[in-house]
């Protein structure tokens, strides 16, 4: 091989100048200058392109990777996705096939000026013959008395009795009321205001026939009927339409106590401070409350007033 001085361009053989190779370069016999070896070039000409051959291989080997999994991806999606055509839709029948619309009864709503709406569904009223209607009232009351007792202290007992009662006779179809009142003694010629104030229990009074009606002791389980002992207290009293309205009647009852708590403020007021020349922070506040506990009272009142229509004398 021959090879060229890059300084004197005098050419040399290879083997003639070997005894000057030193650090991998040949040393030019006339000038004394490095001659660069052939071989290093082209063992670093070599390296190079090796590099450049390993780089190309990676990326083609990342490039078959990623087109193999879109392939595996897109394979998959194909066989697993939803046909390319839908089935076909099946066609309605024509108009005149399809049924007439009928919409549903509407609930009935009981008590509509009540706070609380009670919403139901009609009961039919039963078929029954008067004396099947009252069989059915008597089993009714004594099976509810198997099964409850009444406590005496309990103001509320009752009430609650005489809503059961009435559930289970509307629900079986037959009308019937919830009554308050008292039946400590005849009521025939009290006030309302007095009956009010003085109702202390409730009961069931139900319809056998269009003119025929029993009362339900919910409390003994006991069904009085007209001509019976003192049967007539049981059929005078307030009439209830459904558990909404006489709860309203007794919540609104139970406030009444702020009525004697105004009447005691007003007397105290008469009696004690009325005349009082100095207005001190003390007078104002009181006669503010006073003021107050009388517009609640007459507040309450008015609100009773609208079941006074409901009173009853069978």
């Amino acid at each position: 091989m021959d090879i060229e001085c890059p300084q004197c361009h005098i050419e040399f053989n290879t083997d003639d100048v070997a005894y000057t190779l030193r650090n991998r370069h040949f040393k030019c016999p006339v000038c004394n200058k490095q001659i660069p070896s052939p071989l290093v070039e082209s063992q670093g000409k070599n390296r190079h392109s090796s590099i450049v051959k390993y780089i190309l291989s990676v990326i083609i080997c990342v490039i078959l990777a990623i087109l193999a999994a879109f392939y595996v991806i897109n394979n998959y999606n194909v066989n697993n996705s939803l046909p390319m055509q839908p089935p076909p839709v099946k066609s309605l029948p024509p108009v005149s096939d399809m049924p007439s619309y009928h919409p549903p009864p509407a609930a009935s709503v009981i008590n509509s000026a009540a706070p609380i709406v009670t919403l139901i569904t009609p009961v039919p009223k039963s078929s029954l013959p008067p004396q099947n209607k009252l069989q059915l009232v008597e089993k009714i009351a004594a099976d509810f008395h198997k099964t409850h007792t009444y406590m005496l202290e309990d103001r509320f007992a009752c009430l609650d009795m005489a809503i059961n009662i009435w559930n289970q006779l509307m629900t079986n179809g037959i009308e019937a009321k919830i009554m308050g009142g008292t039946l400590k003694e005849d009521i025939m010629n009290w006030s309302y205001r007095l009956l009010v104030m003085n109702s202390d229990h409730a009961w069931v009074v139900a319809k056998i026939s269009p003119t025929d009606k029993v009362a339900i002791e919910t409390t003994s389980g006991i069904v009085i009927k007209p001509g019976m002992k003192n049967s007539s207290l049981y059929f005078k009293g307030i009439e209830f339409d459904n558990p909404a309205q006489v709860k309203e009647f007794e919540n609104l009852r139970t406030r009444l106590v702020m009525c004697k708590e105004a009447h005691e403020l007003v007397d105290d007021w008469n009696k004690n401070i009325a005349g009082e020349k100095r207005a001190t922070v003390e007078l104002i506040e009181k006669k503010s409350k006073t003021e107050q506990r009388l517009q609640d009272c007459a507040n309450v009142i008015n609100a009773l007033d609208k079941f006074k229509s409901r009173v009853i004398y069978y």
